[in-house]
């Protein structure tokens, strides 16, 4: 398999489970893909696209799994077909997602994800617009993540479009490093997919990269669908935290489950 460049990876890997002949990005959802912007040249040139030659590695994203750029719309769209022939499509990938590390281009995405989410379930900690944050906070903290491999938040692009993390936030004590806090959330509209489970498994997958052994969680007692999800990968259940959250003006208890990886 020929190698290409480090941020276009995640795009080889959406290429990799699409099972579809022919299909349209727009330049947007390939940059969601990626967590990555495009360079100038795939705005300004369609030849960028078409290229298959060294000492240029991006196309490999898709030709290695048999896709060609069939047609461009400069600054808008691009079509991926089975074949070299010229196609037009207006079809999007159907059932078709990666999951991913957040990077420093998601932070703006990442926090309008968040304020949606806020808005969509009463489970979550902030109502809209408490946190108020910024690119920038994020920015840097993401920056920390990286630097100390405790905490991270793992992205799910769903067809190029954000649908939901598991944020993994740990410790930098010595005596604590060795866990982490989860927490999985999904957009209204990728719900009832199974992609809870997917980033449940892969937060448990990069806490084991970094020596993290044990994992946390907090469910309310009215959140029957994240007690199933963490009933079903085997979590347990060590206590109830009493009046640990309020929801509409009543007090809900929260669940403690936890989990020592082998």
């Amino acid at each position: 398999m020929k190698k290409m460049e480090r941020k276009y990876i995640p795009l080889a890997r959406f290429f990799e489970a699409c099972t579809q002949s022919t299909f349209t990005l727009t330049y947007d959802e390939i940059q969601n893909i990626m967590g990555h912007e495009l360079p100038n040249a795939a705005y300004l040139n369609v030849s960028w696209w078409k290229k298959t030659k060294a000492p240029s590695t991006h196309f490999f994203a898709w030709i290695n799994y048999d896709y060609y750029v069939t047609n461009v719309n400069l600054g808008h769209s691009v079509t991926y077909s089975c074949t070299e022939q010229d196609a037009i499509s207006d079809a999007k990938p159907q059932n078709t997602y990666i999951t991913r590390p957040i990077e420093a281009n998601d932070a703006r995405a990442y926090i309008n994800l968040q304020e949606e989410l806020f808005t969509q379930s009463s489970f979550c900690y902030y109502h809209p617009q408490e946190r108020n944050l910024t690119v920038q906070q994020v920015r840097k903290t993401i920056a920390d993540w990286r630097k100390d491999k405790t905490s991270t938040v793992l992205l799910c692009i769903y067809n190029g479009h954000f649908a939901g993390y598991a944020a993994l936030l740990g410790n930098t004590a010595s005596k604590t490093k060795h866990l982490a806090h989860v927490r999985i959330a999904i957009h209204k509209d990728f719900q009832q997919k199974g992609l809870a489970t997917v980033l449940l498994k892969e937060a448990e997958k990069w806490a084991r990269t970094n020596t993290i052994s044990r994992l946390e969680a907090s469910v309310t007692t009215t959140n029957t669908a994240a007690q199933h999800l963490f009933d079903k990968l085997n979590y347990v259940k060590e206590g109830t935290r009493t009046q640990a959250i309020k929801i509409d003006d009543q007090f809900v208890d929260e669940i403690l489950y936890s989990k020592i990886l082998k």
